[in-house]
C-alpha cells in the first residue's frame, strides 16, 4: 500500500490526499482536500525517522505554539496530528510559487520589488519574534508568493522539531537551517540562538533578489558554511550600482558575524530598509557608506507599509499594552497580505462576524492593495466609506485611462465587486441603514443601493467638498457652503444662512441631530459643529483638517500633517472634555484639499489608506530610468525645474503646514521662501528666473497668489486674488505680461487670465459648465493645455489658443491629466495612471497630434488637478516624485477600534 493511499484510510471523513507537490528534507507535501471544509490545503508528512526520534506527545506539544501565531504574511496552521506513527501538519495551499522559483525564472529581482517582499517579511519576523517563536529555516523555498504577495511558510516548526528532539535530533542526520542563508551562529551548531538568526536569513534573501546569488557560494556545504564564517559578502552596490546606499548598509549590517552587530529587531531592519532611522536617513542623502562603515545604528521610526492583497489577522493582546501605545505600534506595522490567507485567517475573525457583543482580546485588521491596473482615486473627497456596522467597506479606484469606479467588498468576503452604476462616482457615503450608498457624479449628487443598480439623481450642485448621510438628510458641502438634501431628493436648504463662514468635509454626529465640519481647506481649518435644525453652529477648540466621526465619545479627525488623532468629546454639549492622541501617525491626504483618506463606522471600525508621503526627487529619462538627486527626502508636492534647470522649487509638508523651498539639484543646498501664513504650495518659476510665484492663505480666509524673489532681495507681493474665491494654481504666460490661474473645484473648476498692465481685467480661457484644470501656457504663448472631464469618461487633455478665442482639440484619448509642454513646444507630456505619455503636435496648418507615446510607466506621485511633474529645459529627463516605501497603495481597515 502507497503512502498516499494508507494516509487516506487514517485520515478517511478529515482528508483526502490528491498527490504529491514537493518533498524536502524535513517533510513531504501533498495536496489535499479538506472534507469538512471542502478546501484545498497542504497536509506536511514529516519525515517517518524525524517522526520516530521526536514523539508524536512533545512535537504536538510544542507545534501549539506556531498553531497560535496569526499575521498577514505567516501562513498559519490549520491543524497537526498523528495516524499510524506518522505526524503531520497542515497549512493553507497557496496558489501561486515560491520565491525560490520565481528567482530561478528571473534571477533578480526589480529593487522595489525585493524590498517589498523582504519588508513584508521582516514583519512576520518581528511579530513572530514578539511572540518567542523563531523560524531558524528562511529561506527563499519558504516563502511562496500569491500574486506577487509574501506567505513565510513553516514558521516554527523547526523550533518545535528542535526543542521536542532536544539532543536526539542528530540521530536523523538532519540539519535544521540551509547552508546558504544559515547564520553564523546556527553554522557552529549553537543552540541558544534568537531571533536574530532570522535577521541574518532574511540579510541573506535579500542579498539574493538584489545580485542573483547567496552572499555565499561554495560547491560544498561545508565549504559554504567555511565562508558564512570566515568571509565578508561582496558588496550589494558592486554587482547591482542601482541599490540605494541605505540599503546596502542595512544588508551589510543585517549579514554581521555577531549577533550582536545586527539589527535588535526585524523592525529595526525593515525601518532601515526603508530608508528611516539614522542609517537609513544618512543612507538616503548618499552617505551610507560611512555610516556602514561606523556602524551607526538605525533608529526605530514609522515603518513604511509593505502591501498586501486581503487579509484579517486578530491580534490578541494588543490592548493589554495600553490604548495609545499599542494601537499605534500595532497599525504602524507593514501588512503584506494575500488573497489566499484572508480566507485562512477568517475563522480567527469570526467572533465578530457571529457575536458583535463577545468579548474579544484585540482589534481584528484587514489591509488590501487594488488590483493593478487601478489606482485608488486620487480625486478629491474620501477615497474609502465604511458601513454603519463596519462590515462593508468601499472605495474608489481610476483605471488606466482616469475613469473612476467605486468597489464593495464585505470584511468576511476574499473579493472586491465594482458597484454597477457608479462610474465617475466620487466621494462616496453609506445611509443610516447601510443599504444606499451616495456619491458625486460630477455636479450630481446621486444614491444607488450598495449592491448597484440604476442610481437615482438627488440633487444639483456645485463646488463640491464631501457629503454624509444622517436621520435628518444628507448634508453636502456644495459652493463652499453647507445644506441639507432631503434623502428622497429635492431642493437642498442652505443650513445657518446667516453665517457667511465656509464649511467642508461634514459629517453626521451619532445621534443625527448635528454635523461636524471644518471651517477652511488649509492649515488653519478649525472643526466647527452645525445642529441641522436650526443651523445654529458652534466652534470646537480643535485644529484639524478633516473630520471622521465620533466613536465611543472620541472625536476621530486628521490634523493637516495626515496624523488621526482622537479627542474625548461630548456630543450633547458640542464640547471637547480632553487632550487628543495621535491614533495613526501616517495617511494619506490630498495635497491641495487637506482630507484624510479615512472612515470610521458607527460600531468603532476605522479604515484608512496608509502612507507617509515621503518622497525622493528624482530625475527619470525618457526610457523610465531613475537617477536620485541630492534633495532629501521629505513630503514634497509640486516640483519644478528653475528656467536654467539647475534648481527646483517644490512646496513641503512638516509641523502642520506646508511652505515652498529651492533646493540647488547638484549639493542639495536648501532655501526656505515662504514663512509666513499656513499654506503655501505649487510654484511656479517665472520665465526670467527671479521669482516664483505661490498659492497661499497668508492674507485672508480665501488663497491667492503671491510671488517673491528667489534671492531674498524682497518680501512676497499679491498677484493676484478673486473676491470670495480660492485661487488654486497660476503661472506667468512666457512672455510675462498675463498670469493665467484657476478658480473653483470639482464641478465649479474654470480658468481664466489676467494682463498684468493695461487691461488688468479678469477673463475667462475655459470657463464652462465642466471642470476644466492644470493650465499649462505654451513656450510660444500662442496655446494653452489644460484638462477637462466635459467627455464624460474620465478627464481628458484639451488645448486651445490663448488667450482665445479659438477651437478646442482633443490632445489625450483613453484618460488624461496634467498637462506639460516640453521646452521647444513641439511634444505635451501628460500623466494616464502611472503612465506618461508624449503627445507629438503640430500647429500649422492647424493644431493636430501627430502621434502619442507612452514613455514609461513608473510608481510616480500622481497629481491631483495639477501637474506633479516638470520636465527639463533639455528635454531630455523629468523631475518626478517617488514614494519612497512601497510600490503599492494599502487600505487598512481596524475592526473593533474603539477597543484600544
Amino acid at each position: 500500500m502507497d503512502t498516499i493511499t494508507q494516509l487516506n484510510s487514517a485520515l478517511s471523513g478529515r482528508y483526502e490526499l490528491e498527490r504529491e507537490v514537493g518533498r524536502g528534507g524535513m517533510a513531504t507535501v501533498y495536496l489535499t482536500r479538506d472534507l469538512r471544509h471542502d478546501r484545498r490545503v497542504a497536509l506536511k508528512l514529516l519525515n517517518p525517522e524525524l517522526g520516530a526520534v521526536l514523539g508524536v506527545e512533545r512535537f504536538l506539544a510544542e507545534i501549539k505554539v506556531t498553531a497560535n501565531l496569526q499575521h498577514p504574511n505567516l501562513l498559519p496552521l490549520f491543524d497537526s496530528g498523528a495516524t499510524d506513527g506518522l505526524l503531520f501538519y497542515v497549512m493553507p495551499f497557496v496558489e501561486g510559487e515560491s520565491l525560490r522559483a520565481r528567482l530561478e525564472r528571473e534571477k533578480q529581482l526589480p529593487i522595489d520589488e525585493a524590498l517589498r517582499i523582504a519588508t513584508a517579511v521582516a514583519s512576520a519576523l518581528d511579530y513572530a519574534h514578539r511572540h518567542d517563536v523563531i523560524h531558524r529555516d528562511l529561506k527563499p523555498e519558504n516563502i511562496l508568493l500569491h500574486e506577487g504577495q509574501p506567505l513565510v511558510a513553516d514558521f516554527g516548526i523547526a523550533l518545535a522539531v528542535t526543542k521536542a528532539g532536544g539532543n536526539r535530533i542528530t540521530q536523523t542526520g538532519l540539519s535544521l537551517g540551509t547552508p546558504q542563508y544559515m547564520s553564523p551562529e546556527q553554522a557552529t551548531g549553537d543552540r541558544l540562538v534568537d531571533g536574530r538568526t532570522d535577521i541574518y536569513s532574511l540579510g541573506a534573501v535579500l542579498y539574493e533578489m538584489l545580485t542573483g546569488e547567496p552572499p555565499h557560494i561554495g560547491s560544498t556545504s561545508q565549504a559554504i558554511i567555511a565562508r558564512v564564517l570566515t568571509e565578508k559578502p561582496r558588496a550589494v552596490r558592486t554587482s547591482r550600482p542601482n541599490v540605494p546606499p541605505y540599503v546596502e548598509a542595512a544588508i551589510e549590517r543585517a549579514l554581521e558575524k555577531l549577533r550582536a552587530d545586527r539589527f535588535g529587531t526585524a523592525h529595526e531592519f525593515a525601518d532601515a530598509l526603508s530608508g528611516r532611522g539614522s542609517a537609513g536617513v544618512a543612507g538616503a542623502l548618499g552617505v551610507a557608506g560611512a555610516v556602514g562603515a561606523a556602524g551607526v545604528t538605525g533608529t526605530s521610526g514609522a515603518p513604511g507599509s509593505a502591501l498586501g492583497a486581503a487579509t484579517v489577522a486578530a491580534l490578541p493582546g494588543v490592548a493589554a499594552h495600553g490604548a495609545q501605545p499599542a494601537l499605534s505600534r500595532a497599525l504602524r506595522s507593514p501588512l503584506t497580505t494575500v488573497a489566499g490567507f484572508l480566507l485562512a485567517l477568517a475563522v480567527g475573525a469570526a467572533w465578530w462576524v457571529r457575536d458583535q457583543g463577545t468579548e474579544a482580546p484585540g482589534a481584528v485588521r484587514l489591509s488590501f492593495s487594488v488590483a493593478p491596473s487601478e489606482q485608488l482615486s486620487t480625486a478629491v473627497g474620501r477615497t474609502v466609506a465604511l458601513s454603519p456596522d463596519g462590515r462593508t467597506l468601499v472605495f474608489s479606484t481610476a483605471d488606466s485611462g482616469g475613469r473612476v469606479h467605486l468597489f464593495v467588498r464585505a470584511l468576511d468576503d476574499l473579493r472586491s465587486q465594482v458597484i454597477a452604476g457608479t462610474e465617475g462616482a466620487t466621494m462616496p457615503f453609506f445611509s443610516p441603514d447601510g443599504h444606499w450608498l451616495g456619491f458625486f457624479d460630477g455636479r450630481q449628487l446621486k444614491k444607488v443601493p450598495v449592491e448597484g443598480g440604476t442610481p437615482t439623481q438627488l440633487a444639483e450642485l456645485r463646488g463640491l467638498f464631501g457629503a454624509t448621510w444622517g436621520a435628518g438628510g444628507i448634508v453636502v458641502s456644495t459652493g463652499s457652503k453647507l445644506a441639507l438634501v432631503p434623502s428622497g431628493g429635492g431642493t437642498p436648504r442652505l443650513l445657518s444662512p446667516g453665517d457667511s463662514s465656509s464649511g467642508y468635509w461634514p459629517v453626521t454626529l451619532p445621534g443625527g441631530k448635528a454635523a461636524l465640519y471644518v471651517d477652511d481647506l488649509g492649515a488653519s481649518a478649525r472643526i466647527r459643529a452645525v445642529a441641522l435644525e436650526s443651523g445654529r453652529t458652534t466652534a470646537l477648540d480643535v485644529l484639524g483638517s478633516f473630520p471622521i466621526g465620533v466613536v465611543a465619545g472620541q472625536l476621530i479627525y486628521a490634523r493637516f500633517d495626515g496624523a488621526i488623532m482622537a479627542a474625548p468629546f461630548d456630543v450633547k454639549r458640542l464640547k471637547m472634555t480632553g487632550s487628543p492622541t495621535v491614533v495613526v501617525g501616517e495617511v494619506q491626504q490630498n495635497p491641495g484639499t487637506s482630507e484624510a483618506k479615512a472612515a470610521v463606522s458607527a460600531t468603532g471600525s476605522l479604515a484608512y489608506v496608509s502612507g507617509s508621503g515621503i518622497v525622493q526627487v528624482v530625475l527619470v529619462d525618457l526610457h523610465g530610468a531613475a537617477r536620485s538627486t541630492a534633495v532629501p527626502p521629505g513630503r514634497y508636492n509640486d516640483p519644478r525645474f528653475s528656467p536654467d534647470g539647475k534648481r527646483v522649487a517644490v512646496d513641503l509638508v512638516s509641523a502642520g503646514r506646508s511652505d515652498v523651498w529651492i533646493y540647488e539639484l547638484a549639493s542639495g543646498a536648501p532655501r526656505r521662501l515662504t514663512a509666513e501664513g499656513t499654506v503655501n504650495m505649487r510654484p511656479e518659476w517665472t520665465p526670467d528666473g527671479k521669482r516664483v510665484l505661490f498659492r497661499t492663505n497668508r492674507a485672508g480666509r480665501n488663497t491667492g497668489l503671491w510671488w517673491q524673489p528667489v534671492d531674498g532681495s524682497g518680501a512676497a507681493q499679491l498677484l493676484v486674488s478673486v473676491p470670495g474665491k480660492d485661487v488654486w494654481q497660476g503661472l506667468l504666460a512666457p512672455d510675462g505680461r498675463s498670469v493665467v490661474y484657476r478658480t473653483g473645484t470639482v464641478g465649479t473648476a474654470d480658468i481664466w487670465y489676467r494682463r498684468l498692465d493695461g487691461d488688468t481685467a479678469e477673463k475667462g480661457v475655459a470657463t464652462t459648465p465642466f471642470t476644466e484644470y492644470a493650465p499649462k501656457v505654451s513656450p510660444d504663448g500662442r496655446w494653452i493645455a489644460y484638462a477637462s472631464d466635459e467627455s464624460g469618461g474620465g478627464f481628458q487633455i484639451y488645448v486651445r489658443p490663448f488667450p482665445g478665442p479659438g477651437a478646442q482639440f482633443p490632445v489625450s484619448v483613453g484618460g488624461g491629466n496634467s498637462p506639460v509642454w516640453s521646452h521647444d513646444g513641439r511634444r505635451i507630456f501628460f500623466t494616464n495612471g502611472q503612465k506618461l505619455v508624449a503627445a507629438s503636435i503640430v500647429t500649422t496648418p492647424t493644431f493636430a497630434v501627430a502621434a502619442r507615446d507612452v514613455l514609461f510607466d513608473g510608481n510616480y506621485q500622481p497629481g491631483t488637478g495639477h501637474a506633479s511633474f516638470d520636465v527639463s529645459p533639455d528635454g531630455k529627463s523629468f523631475l518626478m516624485l517617488r514614494p519612497i516605501t512601497s510600490a503599492e497603495e494599502q487600505i487598512v481597515v481596524v475592526h473593533d477600534w474603539k477597543r484600544e
